[in-house]
This record gives structure tokens, sequence and C-alpha cells, in this order.
């Protein structure tokens, strides 16, 4: 027999349980799934992304909508916070990065404040976090690439030459980082800016589209050996803001872009054996500067963009936060969760952890926020278990939750574990094997009354996230050993007299055996007595009855006293209340 109030009382610790359920979950699930981190001191767009040699990442330089930058800041992947580092000698956007084998980064050109195209080229040193010059670039501009091929030096090919790109440069050079100068390189085919450049195995550099004022399929090949370039085979589509991305097996797979009011949802593959090009799987969305990252497993990812819709007779463009993974294999792009920001011009870099770092870019407005992707490994359903109210004392039916290797790795568990009270058995063998499937059966037994939380904690080899914790809840029930009725009071009695006996029932209605230890009245003077048909033991659902007379011994006042049951459940020990009065 429940009381409303102790219902009502349940219900709500049930939905706080719940909400604190929930909130768990989103801070321990990261697999598959975008976190936010550390904001930047600057908002920025158009800038520079670097990896540095220690797993950190610099990003120098671009625009926070209103002044070009040449701050720079650090990112640390262990804390999440950004720190400032050294500035820039000049202020520059639209200008690519490239880190050096000796851990320092070149970045080259670019626009700045007032416009003006620059032929400058700086170094970052991390030892230091300070910037000194590499020299003049022999022709300056901006929207440009630059490659470190094989040999350390570091490529620069295309770009536009004036603001605004009309004009435009199929001129290149190379940056010799042992003598810090430049030299004149054999010049593109065709003059192009928003293009790609890919090195290859065999050393080569693949420049990808572009635009020189019409959106371009052609494609050309760099030689370092004959410091040349050669026509390659053109894709099939005409793009530019489109991404490149070399893969495990040496193709470069090249997705989206904007060939003019359009986002391609177009991507193909280009085969260096072969020296040619093959249609692949359809994006999920079509994309323009957007980002294309390798993972550790082979599989790609793409993250953001921008995008088109109609807008009355014309076509709008907007940042998307819809993220996809390109399969080889299976050669399909599937989505995959969204970003916290739609955002486009950003810049991304994996991480030594194998995550992926996404910083800055436009959205209405320069974005100083960035994110990071934890690849997904392990595919866990039900992402939390609810075992409702449950007795304390007593052990719930088991509920269980299943893990599926959906990457293309083994993952290697070193512990699964629970916490609270909560116990759990697994199926899992050491190594769960790529598309195989376990289960973890848990149990539930409160100890105490109340919301009690816990979790289920996988500890394996997944890249990016080697904890995935699922959250448990269950709510402790106190065992209802109730009486009925909970006073008895007793009509005027002669003194030296005894009155009718009352009863009072005391009713097990929990579903553990309950012990009773002692049965007594307070105070022991006689005045109120008992007797009982009560066992040791009570059992659920059984009841026992106590019969209590009233002997008052003389009239001078009223009287009270405590009938009390000590027993084994919380709440011990279960009381009636006695009262009644003598008379002349």
């Amino acid at each position: 027999m429940k009381s409303p109030r102790f219902a009502i009382l349940v219900g709500v610790a049930a939905g706080a349980m719940l909400l604190i359920s929930n909130t768990q979950l989103l801070r321990a699930q990261v697999q598959g799934a975008w976190t936010l981190t550390g904001n930047m001191s600057a908002a920025r767009e158009l800038g520079a992304q670097a990896t540095l040699n220690d797993g950190n990442i610099l990003v120098a330089g671009g625009t926070d909508g209103t002044n070009v930058l040449s701050s720079a800041e650090v990112y640390s992947p262990s804390s999440g916070e950004w720190t400032p580092t050294g500035s820039m000698a000049e202020a520059r956007k639209s200008f690519p990065s490239v880190t050096l084998p000796d851990g320092r980064v070149l970045v080259t050109g670019g626009l700045d404040g007032s416009g003006s195209v620059l032929t400058g080229a700086e170094l970052y040193d991390p030892a230091s976090g300070t910037w000194s010059s590499a020299g003049m670039l022999v022709v300056g501009r901006y929207f440009h690439t630059a490659t470190l091929l094989m040999s350390g030096q570091v490529l620069v090919a295309g770009g536009c030459t004036v603001s605004g790109c009309s004009t435009f440069t199929g001129e290149s050079e190379l940056y010799d980082p042992a003598t810090n100068s430049w030299s004149p390189s054999g010049n593109l085919g065709t003059a192009r800016w928003y293009h790609t450049a890919t090195l290859l195995g065999s050393g080569q550099v693949l420049v990808v589209g572009g635009s020189n004022g019409s959106t371009l399929n052609s494609c050309e090949l760099y030689d370092p050996v004959t410091d040349a370039w050669t026509s390659a085979p053109s894709t099939t589509y005409g793009r530019f803001l489109h991404a490149a991305t070399l893969l495990g097996d040496g193709k470069v797979l090249v997705t989206g872009g904007n060939p003019f009011h359009v986002a391609l949802a177009v991507a193909e593959i280009y085969d260096p054996s072969a020296n040619q090009w093959t249609a692949t799987g359809r994006m999920t969305q079509g994309r323009f500067a957007h980002t294309s990252t390798l993972l550790a497993d082979g599989t790609v990812l793409l993250a953001a963009g921008g995008a088109f819709r109609g807008c009355g007779r014309t076509s709008c463009f907007y940042p998307t936060a819809t993220s996809e993974i390109y399969d080889e294999a299976t050669g399909k792009f599937t989505a995959i969760a969204h970003l916290n920001h739609a955002r486009y011009y950003h810049t991304a870099s994996l991480l030594s952890s194998g995550q992926v770092l996404i910083v800055g870019g436009i959205s209405g407005g320069a974005l100083d926020s960035a994110e990071f992707y934890v690849p997904l490994t392990l595919a866990i359903r039900p992402l939390s278990l609810d075992f409702g109210l449950l007795e304390v004392g007593l052990t719930s039916a088991p509920q269980t939750i299943a893990i599926t290797n959906v990457s293309r790795s083994p993952v290697t568990f070193t512990s699964i574990a629970s916490n609270g009270d909560y116990a759990q058995t697994a199926d899992c063998p050491a190594t769960l094997g790529p598309g195989q499937s376990c289960t973890v059966s848990v149990t539930f037994s409160p100890t105490v009354a109340g919301t009690r939380p816990g979790s289920v904690t996988l500890s394996d080899n997944s890249v990016g996230s080697p904890e995935q914790s699922i959250a448990l809840t269950g709510t402790g029930e106190p065992t209802a050993l109730t009486f009925i009725p909970s006073s008895l009071s007793f009509p005027p009695t002669f003194p030296g007299t005894s009155s009718a006996p009352k009863s009072a029932t005391l009713y097990n209605d929990s579903a553990a055996a309950v012990d009773i230890t002692v049965i007594a009245i307070s105070p022991t003077s006689g005045t109120f007595s008992q007797t009982n048909n009560c066992p040791g033991t009570l059992t659920p659902g059984q009841s026992c009855t106590f019969q209590v007379v009233f002997t008052p011994p003389d009239s001078d006042a009223p009287y009270n006293g405590t009938l009390s049951v000590t027993n084994s459940v919380d709440g011990s020990p279960q009381t009636v209340s006695l009262s009644g009065t003598g008379v002349d």
C-alpha cells in the first residue's frame, strides 16, 4: 500500500534521473558526433591551418569579417584550448600554409587589408613561437596552392595576381628551405585559381580544376624531376572550390565544387597508374568550400561547405552543417551527424588521436568556434538504460546492450565494467572484428532508496575515443511495510478496566520477505497491551494483525503510547500511535 505522496516523490525522482541520464549521455557518447571545443581568440575565415610536429594545430591570418589579421594561435588537443602565439609581419588572407619536415610552417602570398596582393612569405618556428622572413615570391598571388614535395621543397602554383581575380597566373615557383630562397619553375598549361594540388605517391603533383573566369575541368601533372607540367585527363565535371584527397591506395578523390550557382554532389577518382578518372558514388549533399579529410580507417570525412537554394529568380548560397563519410570499398557516401555550426571556407586537420578538428569559416559572419569529429567505431544500441523503480534488495531482470564494430579495423577491448548498483556480463571477445557484434547484459540491484545513477564503460582501442559510456538509471524504492490504521484512539474507559480491543494490520506490500525482530509498546507501564499473529518473517503480500487493549490506571489525564515493530527494512521501526482517556 503506497501513499499518493510517495508516488509523486518517486515520479519526480524518476524524471530527474532521466534528465541526469541524458546529460551524462551527451557528454560520454562522442563517437560519430561533433563536439564543440575551445573558441579561438579571434573569428577567422580564409585563414591557414597547419599541423605542428607535436600534434598541436596552428592557425594564422584570415579575416574576422572586418579586418585582415596578422595574429596566430595554437590549439592543444589535450587541453582543448587556444594559446596566442607570435603574429606574422604582414596581415594576410586567402593563402596556404605548409608544414616543413623540420617542423617550421611556411605561409605564402595572400591579400592584405588594403586589397594588395602580397609577394612576401614567412616562416613560423614552433620552438620560439615567432615568425621570420622566407623571402619574396617571384609572383605575388592569392587563392593559390602550396605543396610539399618529397625533396622537402615547396611548389607554389597558380592563383590570382590582382584583387578581384581579374587576372591570374599559370606561373609556378619553388621554395628551398635550405637556402630560404625562391626560384621560378615550369608554367601551368592553363592559368587558374581556386584549384587543388595533390602530391601523388610518384612524387608528381596533380592539379585539378579551378577557374580562369570559367570553371575548369582540365588537369595537369607537375614532375619535379623535369620541373615541367604536362596535361592530365580532364574531369567529367568542371569544378572550383572543390576538395581533393589522396586515398590510402594512392588514388585521388575529388568532391563537390561550385561551377557557378551549383553545388556539385558528384565525385570522381583519379587513378595515377591508369592515368584516368572514374565516376564514384554521389554525395548526400552538394557542397563547395568544404573540407575533405582522410581518416585512419581509409574512409574520407566531408564536412560542411556551401550549398545553393532557389531565391526567387536567382540562386542563393548558404553554409550547411551536414557531413558525410565516403567509403572507397563500396563507392558510397553516407550522411553522418551534423556539425554544431553550419560553416564554409573553414579549415580542417586530422589530429594524432584520429579525430578531425574543424576551425572557423563563415556562417552569417566569420566564426571563432572550433569543433572536432570522433570517427564512429562501435555502434551501441541503446545508448542508455532505464530500470525504473525497484525495491531495495531486489535484482532486476537483465537489459541488453548491443555492440557492433562498424569500422574497417578490429576493436580490442581492455575492459568492460559497470559501476554503481549495477552488474554486467558480456559475451564480447577480446577482439571484435569488423562487422561483428556482441552484447552486454546489465542488472540493477538498488542498495538504498532514491535515484541510483551508474554506467557501463567500454575501454578499447577505438580511434579518437578509447572509452565509451552507456548511462544507466534506476530508482531504489523503500520496502513497503505499512500499518493500517497508523493510529488507534480508544473511548473513555473506567480506571482498572480494559477497553474492547482495537486492531491494526501490518502489510508487507513488497516483493521481498521482511524479518520481524522486536515488537514493543512504549511506555511499558501496561496502560496499553497487545497480542498479534505475526510470524518471525512476513513474506511478500502477507499481513498480520495486532489487537491492542487500553487499561487506564486512573482518570487523571489522557494517555499516549506507541506500538512499534522493528524489522529488516528501511524505515524500521513501523509504528502505530495509541491514545485514550480514563473516566470516573
